[in-house]
């Protein structure tokens, strides 16, 4: 049995690894991943690498070329427009779902988290901004029944992201915090219908986020 952990624990460092070239731009979008390269950077075998990459390849972080190598995938306007729809609808669902499993302390969670938000923005600190976003949503997220939904869309909204590197809207961030206020308002009024509709049809919206993911993106509907 030890062996077998010891290369489990080989692959998600090797993914991890990968993941981290993607966010500080070693590998780029549109680009082919040299694994003879990486395997002797790495000093490990082709086996957790390939293992790695089917990982990935299932988050659609990557594509698995036959004989021809694997390339990192572009991130085009409908695969956002698809990710948002996506998200919004299964946050929407957990909130409904969970919402009598929402407690003061949770909302005081949410609070604190949204602060610290608005905290990292102006002290123009993506990285950490990125991870507290993260954790506001999971705080309810996390009550489901169904866990495999967070880990459905946790893969999508790290895909939405981790191609940007450092850069972000601090406009559009801040804005992002005034719907976490509205949605934060509606738990507290016990109103489970207009906390998800303010998910899905505002914070998650394509169209009522558009203009702001298409300059974050730099993209344009030709991109579809």
């Amino acid at each position: 049995m030890t062996p077998r952990l010891n290369i489990l624990s080989l692959r998600e460092q090797v993914y991890e690894y990968l993941r981290n070239e993607m966010v500080t731009g070693g590998l780029v979008p549109g680009s082919t991943i040299n694994l003879n390269r990486i395997a002797e950077q790495l000093g490990i075998s082709k086996t957790p690498l390939r293992d790695a990459l089917i990982h990935l390849e299932l988050e659609n972080f990557v594509t698995i070329l036959p004989r021809r190598g694997v390339m990192v995938n572009a991130l085009a306007l409908g695969d956002i427009k698809h990710a948002y729809g996506s998200i919004g609808i299964i946050e929407a669902a957990i909130v409904q779902d969970s919402f009598d499993k929402i407690k003061p302390t949770h909302i005081s969670r949410l609070e604190r988290l949204n602060l610290q938000m608005r905290e990292d923005i102006k002290k123009d600190n993506f990285s950490n901004l990125f991870k507290t976003n993260l954790a506001f949503h999971d705080v309810v997220n996390t009550l489901s029944d169904n866990p495999l939904l967070e880990k459905f869309i946790s893969p999508i909204k790290h895909r939405l992201y981790d191609f940007q590197g450092q850069s972000y809207i601090p406009e559009w961030e801040l804005r992002n915090c005034d719907e976490h206020d509205q949605y934060i308002e509606f738990l507290k009024q016990g109103n489970s219908v207009e906390a998800a509709r303010t998910l899905k049809d505002v914070h998650w919206s394509y169209e009522v986020q558009e203009a702001f993911i298409k300059q974050f993106y730099a993209m344009s509907e030709n991109d579809i």
